[in-house]
């Protein structure tokens, strides 16, 4: 994948850090006003 916004949330977050898919919707909805699905991010996890 392209490494764009939410790739390289996920890749620092979720692989580096080991943080849950809702903790990662959280930072996203806060920082960037991005609503995310839970199953569009599983998604892009498993593109990764």
């Amino acid at each position: 994948m392209k490494p764009d916004l939410i790739s390289q949330t996920l890749k620092t977050y979720f692989v580096e850090k080991g943080k849950t898919i809702k903790v990662i919707q959280r930072y996203l909805r806060i920082h960037y006003k991005l609503i995310m699905d839970e199953k569009v991010l599983m998604k892009r996890v498993q593109n990764l």
